[in-house]
């Protein structure tokens, strides 16, 4: 028994000896071309396979691993770019408004028909202008304050499941219809002016890893076109 163990152990001290020795000299074969032509490795069929036919195989797989990455690669700096030209045009369409309701229709239309939302709504929590009464004014009571208070908080904008009653606040009569959401905070902590909140029907549409970046931008171009109206309705 304990020579059988001494036997197995030495085996085992043999093989990494040539293990290493091939891992530092990679050169082996080609210097001993004549045992490519002995050597052979068991297939996972049962065939045997050449060890060089198994290096093409791996070097085939590890390309086909590399395309598959480069053309991911290639579609999100596409899917980007395009992103990045649709938020321009929308920038500049907002720039072109010439009153709030102008301003806030301009952002629905192009949020539903170029940026695939199904639902927008624009929730404010003081009036724009003196006698506002446009449908986004909510007012910024204590409750109101408590509800949106983690989207001012949140380093990003809020993606994912909203609750029923939050859904019916945003998107009234399509709230049961709001499979996923995302809650981009228009103005910052000290200084809130309400909220932008963009549906869909898609439940993966809006998840957690959902285009911060895009979102952060664009509530940053909304809140500074809309500030602009509300400098000039103040005077």
């Amino acid at each position: 028994m304990k020579g059988e163990l001494e036997k197995s152990v030495a085996n085992d001290l043999d093989e990494k000896m040539v293990a290493d020795y091939l891992r530092h000299h990679a050169d082996f074969f080609e210097r001993h071309k004549e045992l490519l032509v002995e050597l052979r490795l068991p297939h996972e069929a049962g065939a045997a396979v050449s060890l060089i036919e198994r290096q093409v195989k791996m070097l085939r797989e590890q390309r086909q691993q590399l395309k598959n990455k480069l053309g991911s690669l290639i579609h999100n700096a596409q899917y980007n770019e395009e992103l990045s030209q649709r938020l321009h045009q929308l920038t500049l369409a907002l720039l072109k408004a010439g009153d709030l309701k102008q301003l806030f229709d301009v952002l629905s239309i192009q949020l539903l028909d170029r940026f695939n939302a199904d639902a927008v709504a624009i929730r404010l929590f003081r009036a724009p202008q003196k006698g506002y009464t446009g449908m986004e004014f909510i007012g910024q009571d204590e409750l109101h304050a408590r509800r949106f208070e983690r989207v001012f908080s949140a380093e990003e904008p809020l993606r994912g499941r909203l609750s029923p009653e939050l859904l019916e606040e945003l998107f009234e009569t399509e709230a049961t219809d709001i499979a996923s959401a995302a809650l981009i905070p228009l103005g910052d902590s000290d200084k809130p002016l309400g909220v932008l909140a963009l549906g869909s029907y898609d439940p993966e549409r809006f998840h957690q890893q959902a285009g911060a970046m895009f979102l952060r931008s664009l509530g940053e171009v909304f809140t500074g076109v809309m500030n602009r109206h509300l400098a000039s309705g103040a005077d």
